[in-house]
């Protein structure tokens, strides 16, 4: 895909020398433009705060360096034209270009990017293109309308070529944001965007149409650099700022932000997807059924029935939101999880009084197959749960922020998919509790979460989604394998003594 970068204005930007002996301030004025995940304004709490891995890096490098710094909403070309000017000394999330490199210094990089090209699903076929020639010359002979942000300069000088062209101007549309872009490609104005592939992700996963788009394979990566401006920075300056890059990135704090700003994104997008709700579905309603069927056999009240399928259900996440202090808790966010349960033992009470008539006629001994097949059917999609909520367990950790991962992800792994069934059974007076003497379950959370933790903290300097998804993938895939490994064998739990 091809992937937009933060570029340069569209109309001709004209430099302004920096007198000579003039002081540098203290203060640099820099400014934002919404970019979601690297600069845009957070509303969780009530309280618009500004923030993003590129504004977190800024901010960092200016408490470095000592400096205070200012940043207010900007749009991005009259942005360009102030850094041009000297009335405004900083830009995040910049592309080099010779045109730029006219009115200001650039840093070292302190990241990439990658372009892709956005279009709606499916429609990737009609573009069978492996180059940015190809591509661009499918554009011209197809006609195609090409949603773009003006004032970007893309990752390659083709694409630019291309996109200043006057004799393509009536087939490019220039908007100031991926938003735009996505409404545009939705409401059939044009017939595909560039875009940063991170930000046009996160921009359809906040408006809940990533089912709708789809990347193009081809792809385009480049370096992310801060821009200077000449008229009011020295090249001393700039030196400082690489230092500060370096000690960023030496002391673990680049990392960090990566993963606080970037990675929870990343990995959200992956989980809510159609496959990975499909597996917490049947997980959830495995572990109501667990409630069900020991109600059945205790012959509890339905309220009695509610409150130990709710415990496996919900219990485990409600005891995690508690211990990670996660406002509001994920009971409260997606309150849906309820309703599975409460549906899942009304379901449950019906079937299983349907059944209890037919066991009384003649017809009872033909269900004997299926109560076999039923038993079967709830262990495999137990473990179907216990692997979707290990996954879950730890993106929560990632996503409130807590440290270390590597030992509140597995912990919170155990909480998720085990913790519940733990406390129904501990209200049931069970005595031997089996969670705790059973067949090996909540140490294949322990381990699979322990290693998606690790492979999360390894991959907060790479930042790429389908490495992220295959991650989840493989951690899907080795819990559930493990569990019904133990379920085969009759895997007892790692004894104490």
């Amino acid at each position: 895909m091809l992937l937009l970068a933060p570029g340069v204005a569209a109309q001709t930007v004209v430099p302004v020398a920096r007198p000579s002996g003039a002081a540098v301030a203290d203060t640099l004025r820099g400014g934002w433009y919404p970019w979601d995940p690297y600069q845009y304004q957070d509303f969780r709490r009530g309280v618009a705060l500004l923030t993003g891995f590129d504004i977190e890096i800024e901010r960092a490098i200016a408490r470095i360096m000592g400096l205070e710094i200012d940043l207010p909403l900007r749009e991005w070309e009259p942005y360009l034209a102030a850094i041009a000017a000297g009335t405004a000394d900083i830009a995040a999330g910049a592309t080099k270009s010779e045109e730029r490199e006219r009115y200001a210094y650039f840093s070292k990089p302190y990241r990439t990017e990658t372009n892709v090209l956005i279009v709606r699903r499916g429609a990737s076929a009609r573009l069978p293109v492996a180059t940015v020639d190809e591509m661009l010359e499918a554009f011209a002979k197809q006609k195609f309308r090409l949603g773009v942000i003006g004032g970007y300069v893309y990752a390659d000088k083709r694409i630019n070529t291309f996109i200043a062209d006057p004799a393509n101007k009536d087939r490019i549309v220039a908007v100031e944001t991926d938003s735009r872009n996505l409404q545009n490609l939705l409401g059939g104005v044009i017939d595909g965007f560039l875009a940063d592939r991170v930000s046009a992700a996160t921009t359809a996963w906040r408006r809940n149409e990533a089912s709708l788009i789809e990347e193009h394979p081809l792809r385009v990566s480049t370096d992310i650099h801060f821009m200077l401006s000449r008229a009011s920075q020295t090249p001393e300056r700039v030196g400082r700022i690489d230092a500060a890059i370096d000690q960023l990135k030496g002391s673990g704090e680049f990392h960090r932000i990566a993963r606080v700003y970037v990675m929870p994104v990343l990995t959200n997008q992956t989980i809510d997807t159609g496959w990975f709700r499909l597996l917490v579905f049947l997980g959830t309603v495995a572990f109501a059924l667990s409630g069900v069927l020991l109600a059945h056999e205790g012959r509890y009240t339905v309220f009695a029935a509610m409150l130990l399928a709710v415990l496996p259900a919900v219990g485990g996440g409600i005891v995690r939101d508690l211990l990670l202090q996660r406002e509001p808790i994920g009971i409260v966010r997606h309150p849906d999880t309820l309703l599975i349960v409460f549906g899942t033992v009304l379901a449950g009470m019906l079937i299983i009084r349907g059944a209890a008539l037919l066991q009384a006629g003649p017809s009872a001994r033909h269900l004997v197959l299926p109560a076999a097949l039923a038993s079967r059917s709830i262990e495999v999609t137990d473990a179907v749960g216990l692997a979707a909520f290990t996954v879950t367990g730890v993106v929560v950790v990632l996503d409130a922020g807590v440290q270390p991962l590597w030992l509140w992800g597995p912990i919170a792994a155990v909480l998720t998919s085990a913790f519940g069934g733990l406390m129904r059974d501990l209200f049931r007076h069970d005595r031997v509790v089996a969670n705790l003497r059973g067949e090996l379950y909540a140490e294949i959370a322990f381990v699979w979460g322990l290693a998606f933790a690790l492979f999360l903290d390894w991959e907060g300097d790479r930042l790429q989604a389908q490495e992220i998804a295959f991650g989840v993938a493989v951690t899907v895939a080795g819990a559930f394998l493990s569990r019904m490994i133990a379920i085969s064998h009759r895997t007892k739990g790692w004894r104490f003594s």
